[in-house]
């Protein structure tokens, strides 16, 4: 997957470009106002964009767009002899509590290259904006597994968390 991220939030303008993929592209807007992001499989990142390649780590529920509006990602970064561990949680505990709301479709780990450790971009796509509230997501960040890797600087409140909202989706 490509991923291209921008400061504007002017439809016409991701648009434009999102014109620069291959294929099909999805386009979203930060729900905070800061920026955009445009997701596609193929194309020539255009100028005055963050370009990134990130290959396929795991994913569980639906992942596509047709999965819901809202994308919210968290970027992680983690010490390469802790990338099992994470992702097994990932995997195993955090993601299937989060898959109980029925508001919460999906997640997909995605990896980027790193100059030291491992940098992951877990992808969510909800249904709604409101899973983000729910008993599920709680309940996911108080397990004895969570607490143990919180217990780790580099755990939870340095996980950098972007919530995103789909305003087209495009093809080409």
């Amino acid at each position: 997957m490509l991923i291209w991220e921008s400061t504007s939030v002017d439809l016409a303008e991701i648009e434009a470009l999102a014109a620069h993929s291959r294929g099909a592209a999805e386009c979203l807007v930060r729900d905070d106002g800061e920026g955009s992001l445009i997701l596609c499989e193929h194309g020539e990142a255009p100028r005055n964009v963050v370009a990134k390649r990130l290959s396929p780590v795991f994913a569980s529920g639906s992942n596509g767009p047709e999965a819901g509006p809202w994308i919210f990602r968290v970027g992680i970064w983690i010490p390469a002899e802790f990338r099992g561990e994470v992702c097994a949680w990932y995997l195993y505990e955090h993601g299937p509590i989060l898959l109980e709301c029925p508001e919460w479709r999906g997640f997909e780990c995605l990896e980027a290259s790193a100059a030291r450790g491992n940098q992951l971009y877990v992808f969510h796509r909800l249904a709604a904006r409101g899973a983000l509230d729910s008993d599920q997501r709680k309940r996911s960040r108080n397990t004895p597994w969570f607490h143990r890797l919180a217990r780790h600087p580099w755990f939870d409140r340095a996980f950098e968390r972007l919530l995103f909202r789909r305003v087209s989706l495009l093809w080409h």
